[in-house]
C-alpha cells in the first residue's frame, strides 16, 4: 500500500515500541522503587505516542516530496511521490499528519500541565520541513537534526511524567527522598545512545547516497570531505560510542546479564560495523552498514528489558 510505504510504517512501529519500552522499562520501575505510581494515564500516553507518530509520518512524507529527483538516482525502485502518489496528495497528507501531530501534542501537554511544551510540535514540524528542503543537503546539519529528534522521542515519556510526579502530595517526593528528575537522568543514557547511533547511521546513509546527492548540489559530509575522511569520522563516532557504552556498563550497570548483552549484542556489532565501514566501497556495502546500525539500535531498545530487571532487583546499585 503506497501510503504505508510513504510514511515508513516500519519506522513508526519502532517509535511506538521505543516509547512504550521507555515507559515500561525505565519510568515505571524507577517509580516502583519509591512506591510511586505513574501519573501519565493510558490516554495521556496514547496522545503522546500519536503526537510523535503523526509528526514523524508527516516528516517522512515531506522528505519524499522534496527527494523525488535524488531518490530517482539513489533508489529508483523506492520512489513513490510523482509515481504512485501524486505531489498534491503527498502535500495534503503531510499537512493532515502534521496538524494532527500538533493537536495531540498540545492535548497531552495541556493535560499534564505543561501547555507551553505544546509549541514544541509546530517547531518540530518546521524543522522537518526545512530538513527535507535544505538542512539534509548541508554539512552535518541535517544529520544532527535527525539525531536530536530521535533522542528527544526517547526522552519524552520521562519528561512528561515529571510534572505529575512533582505535584504528588507524598513525603517521598515532598521532602526530597525522590528527585522526579531521576527518571529523566536514567532516560538520558538511552537518549544519548539513540542520538549517537542515529548520527552514525545518517552519515553512513549520506555515503550510500553520495551519487544522487552530488547531482542535486548537496553539501553532505560525504561530498565535502570525501568518502575516506567521512569513513574516519564515522569510525571515530563508533569508537566514542563503544567507549561510552563500556564505561557505563562497567561502572553503572554492574550485572552479569548486562555485561553479556551489551558486549555481545551492542558493542561487538558496533566493532563489526566500524570494520565494514572502513572496508566499504560500493553502495551495497554502505547499505549493509546502514541496516546493521538499525539492528544495533533495536538491540539497544531491547536491552531496556534488562534495565527494568536491574531497577527492580538491584535497588542498592542505583
Amino acid at each position: 500500500m503506497p501510503f504505508l510505504r510513504l510514511v515508513r510504517y516500519q519506522n513508526l512501529l519502532i517509535i511506538v515500541f521505543a516509547m512504550l519500552m521507555m515507559s515500561f522499562c525505565i519510568v515505571d520501575p524507577v517509580l516502583q522503587l519509591f512506591n510511586l505510581k505513574a501519573t501519565l494515564t493510558g490516554l495521556d500516553m496514547t496522545f503522546l505516542i500519536l503526537a510523535c507518530v503523526c509528526t514523524a509520518a508527516g516528516g517522512y512524507v515531506i522528505n519524499d516530496y522534496f527527494d523525488t529527483k535524488i531518490d530517482a538516482v539513489n533508489r529508483p525502485d523506492a520512489v513513490l511521490v510523482s509515481k504512485d502518489v501524486n505531489r498534491t496528495t503527498a502535500i495534503t497528507w503531510h499537512i493532515i499528519l502534521s496538524v494532527f501531530g500538533c493537536i495531540f501534542g498540545f492535548l497531552v501537554s495541556v493535560k499534564v500541565g505543561i501547555w507551553k511544551v505544546g509549541f514544541m510540535y509546530p517547531i518540530i514540524v518546521g524543522l522537518l520541513w526545512y530538513y527535507s528542503a535544505a538542512y539534509k543537503k548541508m554539512f552535518l546539519v541535517g544529520n544532527i537534526v535527525v539525531a536530536v529528534l530521535t533522542g528527544l522521542i526517547v526522552l519524552l515519556p520521562a519528561a512528561y511524567e515529571i510534572p505529575g510526579i512533582s505535584a504528588i502530595q507524598d513525603p517521598v517526593v515532598q521532602y526530597g527522598a525522590f528527585d522526579p528528575y531521576l527518571i529523566l537522568y536514567q532516560s538520558s543514557m538511552v537518549a544519548l545512545f539513540a542520538f549517537m547511533t542515529t548520527l552514525i547511521r545518517e552519515i553512513i546513509k549520506d555515503m550510500e547516497d553520495i551519487e544522487g546527492d552530488s547531482l542535486q548540489g548537496a553539501s553532505t559530509m560525504a561530498i565535502v570531505l570525501g568518502l575516506k575522511k567521512t569513513k574516519a569520522v564515522v569510525t571515530a563516532l563508533i569508537i566514542i560510542t563503544i567507549l561510552g557504552l563500556a564505561f557505563l556498563t562497567l561502572n553503572y550497570l554492574p550485572e552479569t546479564a548486562t555485561y553479556i548483552y551489551v558486549f555481545s549484542l551492542v558493542i561487538s556489532p558496533l566493532v563489526f560495523c566500524g570494520y565494514k565501514v572502513c572496508k566499504a566501497e560500493t553502495k551495497k556495502d554502505f547499505h549493509f552498514c546502514s541496516i546493521l546500525m538499525k539492528i544495533i539500535m533495536l538491540s539497544g531498545i531491547l536491552y531496556l528489558f534488562i534495565m527494568r530487571y536491574n531497577f527492580l532487583n538491584f535497588k542498592d546499585e542505583f
